[in-house]
Parts: structure tokens; C-alpha cells; sequence
């Protein structure tokens, strides 16, 4: 975090600053004096005079405030300062403050190198790159050596710092703090005959602060959708085992779900043709309906739920190169209304266009995997940030990760909106 960020959110985190650097000065001198004096009066033992010299009173709350103010990166460093740091940093007062703190900052952005290749290869390590939104470089923040191989995996879904990484052709789940380097993979949840991807959802219980990752999965589907059983499971972060809840009352589609903060929105389908949303509430963890945009479309497997600065977004495709953008707001009082927010002409035909992050007045967008677009809501402009593929410069201990290769290149990239934080995958 820059000066400028933390003395928005901390106004007096330079006088803090000073304070701390006055109290380290002042027991230097005190430190000097004392050394001075005890050698004219012969000295004391040197277990003695080391305490002295080592014992700097900083008031607890300025050494917190000036903590905040430091990049997770730092932190986790500092913990090795001694014991009263360790402490300080490793509080779960301290975790919630940094928390706060990180959801008022503006977010960057995370980059996940994807590998296509046949089924029976797979990648031997994940990969997690930060990126702050300009540029052609990202920096590697965590990489994950897996001696099973890591299978081909979908949309990353990011909450809180906390990011899940969900395979495509297996039952691998993944949940990641890049910042701190925490990586886990959860136990396999129950059988899912689906065709297509992992249908999983992400989010915190707003009520107990719990983070749950949301499995829906099929137990049996006819062609027609005219008989099916569909079961959904919870896994807790913190806990060990999934759990069963209430089965969703229609079918859930492939369509990535929208993740917000105490709930996942979900793609349905009533029948073949009839298409509905539901809400699953991470508290009461149930089931309702939603509204759905008036164009939804089940079969467009091109279109895709976001959320946007904590609003529902639906992206859809009309023709050629044309999307559109609808917006609705869940504020659990009003009748959620969809609207037409923009229209957008893309570059070339894509296959794949996501938005996934909005901040001062720009909606970014990932296309094809391989580019990463920005749209000026109020110029209605389109322009390109970055080629993931042709421009970007991976940092490496090692060297630059995937140089581009003419002709071709089997590497893809998920890119997803980011905020480091010190949230503990199994703190909680």
C-alpha cells in the first residue's frame, strides 16, 4: 500500500509512523546513555545490559496502526521480529481490522496461467501472478508444486483474499491465499454425473464471518430434464467433511454461479426451454427463486453471471460481436429489477468474454482467455490493457514464465478481480 492509501484510511498513520521511529530513536539514546554510564561505574552483566538496550516502550495500538499500513507480504515477514509482533499480526482482532482495511482499498488483479492439453496430461504445479490492472508485468505471488498434476480448471472464484480454484474434468477443489501462501485442497464431495464443468459457489456468512464453499451436483438426469435428482453440499473452511443441505429445487445449469457476500446466485433450468435463477443464502443455507434478466438464455453457453462491485451482472451475447451488459442490485428489501446497463461491440468474435472487475469507471474484461480489455462506462470506449498471451512478462525467481511462441501457444489465462488480505484458509 502506498502512502497516499494508507493515510486515506488511516489519517494519522504518518504521525504514527514518526511516533514509532521517535520511540526506536529515543531507546537507542536511552540505550547509548546507559552503556555510557555503566562503563564508568565498572558495567553489569551482559545478559543485563542486552535487556536494557532491547526494551523500547511503543504504546500497543500505534505499533497495530502502523502494522495495517503494511502489504501482507511484509507482514508474514515480521512475524519473526519477536513474540510480541508474532502476536500482534497473528490476532484475530488484527486479521478482521487488515480485513476492513483491504475491502476499502482499491482491488488489483490476480492471473492464473491455464495449460490446455489432452485429459491424460496434467499441469504439475498452479500458478498465482499479481497484477495491478496497467503495465505487462505480473509478479508471482505463490506457486504450488502438485506431484498428482493439477487438472484443467474453470473461472477462479475470489473472495476476500481467499480464492477457489475448482478443476474442470475431475473433483479437485482448491481454496488459495496467495498473499500467504496458504493452499489447500478439500476432500472429495459426493458422485456428479453432470456433463460440463463443477458447479461451485464461494462466498462468507456475513452473520458468522464463516467462509462455505457451495457444491451442487447431479445424481441422475434423463434427456429431456423431465426426471432428474440434484443434491447440493456445503464445505465449511475449517471444518473436515461436507455437508448435505436441502437439495436445489430445479436444475442447475453450467453456468458459473454469481458470488456476493451472504449468497450465490445460480443458472436453472425449470424445463428445456424455461429458464429460472435461484438464491442459496449462506446463512439460512436454503434455497429461493430470483429474478432472471428477461433474456436469459439457457443454451448460450457463452453468457455468463458476474459480479461487478457488489452487483449482479449478466452478460449477453445478441450477434457477431456484439454483448450486453444487465445490472441489478439485491438489497434484500426491493424487488430485484434487471436493466440494460450498456452495449458493447467486441474486437473479433469471441468464444469466451468475462467480465470480472469495475472500479473508477471501468469495467475490465477477459476475453478468449488471452486478452484483457478495459470498457469506459462513460465514454463508451473499448480499449486493450494487455495480450496475456504475446505482451505480458511473467516474473519469475527463475526467468520469464511462458515466452511467447510464434505461431501458436497452448497457454491460456484466468484473470479475476483480487485483494490481498491475512484471512486464514484453516483459522477458521
Amino acid at each position: 500500500m502506498n502512502q497516499t492509501s494508507s493515510s486515506r484510511y488511516f489519517p494519522n498513520a504518518g504521525y504514527q509512523s514518526q511516533t514509532l521511529l521517535a520511540c526506536c530513536g529515543e531507546g537507542r539514546v536511552k540505550r547509548d546513555s546507559t552503556m555510557q554510564g555503566l562503563h564508568a561505574q565498572g558495567g553489569e552483566p551482559a545478559a543485563k545490559r542486552q535487556h536494557k538496550a532491547e526494551a523500547i516502550d511503543i504504546p500497543y495500538d500505534v505499533l497495530e496502526q502502523v502494522l495495517l499500513c503494511l502489504p501482507v507480504k511484509s507482514l508474514m515477514r515480521f512475524k519473526s521480529v519477536c513474540k510480541l509482533w508474532h502476536d500482534a499480526i497473528s490476532s484475530a482482532h488484527f486479521e478482521r481490522c487488515q480485513l476492513q482495511l483491504s475491502r476499502a482499498c482499491q482491488p488489483s488483479m490476480l492471473i492464473l496461467p491455464l495449460r490446455m492439453m489432452p485429459d491424460d496430461l496434467r499441469m504439475d504445479k498452479i500458478r498465482f501472478f499479481a497484477y495491478p490492472g496497467y503495465g505487462t508485468v505480473a509478479e508471482l505471488m505463490h506457486e504450488k508444486l502438485w506431484s498428482a498434476g493439477v487438472d484443467g480448471f474453470m473461472q477462479p472464484i475470489h473472495c476476500d483474499g481467499l480464492v477457489v480454484v475448482s478443476a474442470a474434468h475431475s473433483s479437485q477443489i482448491f481454496v488459495c491465499n496467495p498473499a500467504t501462501k496458504e493452499l489447500v485442497i478439500l476432500p472429495a464431495g459426493s458422485p456428479d454425473n453432470s456433463i460440463g464443468i463443477q458447479k461451485i459457489g464461494f462466498g462468507v456468512d456475513l452473520s458468522t464471518g464463516k467462509y462455505k464453499v457451495v457444491r451442487c451436483f447431479w445424481r441422475f438426469c434423463n434427456e429431456d430434464m423431465s426426471d432428474y435428482s440434484i443434491g447440493c453440499e456445503i464445505f465449511t473452511l475449517g471444518s473436515r467433511a461436507w455437508k448435505q443441505v436441502a437439495d436445489p429445487p430445479y436444475l442447475i445449469q453450467n453456468m458459473m454461479p454469481l458470488c456476493l457476500p451472504g449468497a450465490i446466485y445460480w443458472s436453472a433450468a425449470i424445463t428445456l426451454t424455461t429458464q429460472v435463477m435461484l438464491r442459496f443464502d449462506l446463512h439460512k443455507e436454503e434455497f429461493t427463486t430470483f429474478p432472471s434478466p428477461p433474456c436469459m438464455e439457457l443454451t448460450d453457453r457463452c453468457t455468463s453471471l458476474t459480479n461487478l462491485a457488489g452487483n449482479l451482472w449478466y452478460t449477453r451475447y445478441t450477434c457477431g460481436q456484439t454483448v450486453q451488459l444487465w445490472m441489478t442490485k439485491d438489497d434484500g428489501v426491493l424487488l430485484p429489477k434487471w436493466l440494460l446497463h450498456c452495449t458493447i461491440v467486441l474486437p473479433w468474435p469471441t468464444w469466451s468474454m468475462i467480465p470480472f472487475s469495475s472500479y473508477e469507471g471501468g469495467i475490465y474484461l477477459c476475453l478468449d482467455l488471452s486478452h484483457i480489455y478495459r470498457y469506459d462506462t462513460k465514454r463508451g470506449a473499448l480499449e486493450q490493457v494487455v495480450n496475456l498471451n504475446q505482451e505480458m512478462a511473467y516474473l519469475h525467481p527463475y526467468g520469464t514464465l511462458n515466452p511467447y511462441i510464434p505461431g501458436g501457444s497452448d497457454w491460456l489465462y484466468c484473470a479475476v478481480e483480487y485483494s490481498e488480505t491475512m484471512v486464514s484458509i484453516r483459522g477458521h
